[in-house]
């Protein structure tokens, strides 16, 4: 068998060949929904499980010969009107009206953000950077936080108390991840105003328009760092000292665990049935789907109280993520 065989998963849509197979791990209904549709027209398909317009545009992608101006239904490759070889901040603002559209139709692609390769590699975090930054922060806001609670409580084993702030922060966090990604992340700039695109792009449109770069899916560190630290000043305001460091590093906490499950809802692989699997797809609503809705990423709880849950079809069998079993 050739090696182009070999690597290859060919589907059809209105007579155009699209080469799906590095797509397969990646696909938010699952390798299995993909891999037995193999030359084969999937555009009834597409159309049948009501595949948002998002998932079209990201079938252009895998275009065999490349992709074309217009598509079949005479939609414009919005990809004209950047250059993919160029630093992209710096070219948003030039989008005007048109970003909303072009940052909301997904590409499966390396972006480059900074021309500074300092800066740009400031911008870049690998998943496990977050843990590695962070727990000893966090150790050493929890220790520190103990020995003042002691001090000022004369509590020699606060134990309970300890857990009981930290799960505090923890649920505080909660609650802060939900509001800045629904009022901040996804307000949307108007197009006249160049730097709202721009700090938009920066913050997160970055992260809609390529949902699969894996070194822009954690927040960096630098930011991060300037986020906390504002967020501690608050606190600072409205907590008693005995307890401001131990609530402060339960968030820090709920912080790290959001960035990790927002790595593995994008590239792990939950099995059916758990409350990881359910997230999953319905963070991938989010994505593809509805931009409008699906606010949380570590819980659904505040999706809940808000309104903002979305409500996720029943499928006819299990989604399976993960690597591809062979195609041929």
């Amino acid at each position: 068998m050739h090696k182009m065989e070999e690597n290859s998963l060919i589907v059809e849509s209105n007579g155009n060949h699209y080469n799906v197979v590095d797509f397969l791990k990646n696909h938010p209904g699952g390798r299995n929904y993909v891999e037995f549709s193999k030359n084969q027209d999937v555009v009834s398909k597409m159309e049948k499980t009501h595949h948002s317009k998002s998932a079209f545009y990201l079938l252009r992608e895998y275009k065999v010969g490349g992709r074309d101006e217009k598509n079949n239904n005479g939609e414009e490759d919005l990809e004209k009107l950047v250059d993919w070889n160029k630093p992209m901040l710096c070219q948003v603002g030039s989008l005007g009206s048109r970003y909303m559209e072009w940052v909301t139709s997904p590409v499966d692609r390396k972006l480059r953000l900074f021309a500074n390769p300092l800066i740009e590699g400031l911008s870049i975090t690998p998943w496990y950077v977050v843990p590695l930054v962070w727990t000893p922060i966090i150790s050493y806001m929890i220790y520190c936080g103990s020995l003042h609670y002691i001090e000022v409580t004369s509590d020699p084993c606060p134990i309970v108390p300890v857990i009981i702030f930290l799960c505090l922060g923890i649920l505080i966090w909660t609650l802060f991840e939900y509001c800045l990604h629904r009022w901040v992340f996804h307000i949307e700039p108007s197009g006249s105003s160049q730097v709202l695109i721009y700090v938009h792009f920066a913050m997160h449109g970055l992260h809609h328009k390529v949902p699969f770069d894996s070194t822009r899916l954690v927040f960096p560190p630098a930011p991060a760092a300037l986020i906390g630290a504002v967020s501690y000043n608050v606190l600072k305001l409205v907590l008693p000292s005995s307890i401001k460091l131990l609530v402060f590093g339960g968030g820090l906490l709920g912080y790290v665990i959001y960035d990790m499950i927002h790595f593995y809802l994008h590239y792990g692989a939950p099995e059916e049935g758990t409350i990881l699997y359910t997230m999953k797809r319905h963070h991938n609503q989010h994505h593809f789907a509805r931009h409008d809705k699906g606010f949380g990423i570590s819980n659904l709880f505040w999706d809940r109280i808000f309104g903002t849950l979305i409500l996720l079809r029943k499928l006819a069998f299990g989604i399976k993520w993960g690597k591809p079993i062979k195609t041929s």
